[in-house]
């Protein structure tokens, strides 16, 4: 139970970082086709939290190893 758990706060962070970079994304490209500004730049500034969080949770790990 407590495996699963643990499991779970290792997995969820990423996926919810993964969809919110990958939604950004989407919403970043119809902004940009539909020629609204301020939703294009939404976009670009969740897609990349989105990214940096993702990829940052992803690598905490091999950080704290290191140490």
């Amino acid at each position: 139970m407590i495996r699963t758990i643990l499991g779970l706060v290792q997995v969820v962070p990423l996926a919810i970082t993964l969809f919110v970079a990958i939604a950004g994304a989407f919403v970043a490209l119809i902004g940009g086709l539909a020629g609204w500004a301020d939703v294009t730049e939404f976009g670009k500034l969740a897609a990349g939290l989105g990214a940096l969080g993702f990829f940052g949770w992803f690598l905490f790990p091999v950080i704290l190893r290191s140490l």
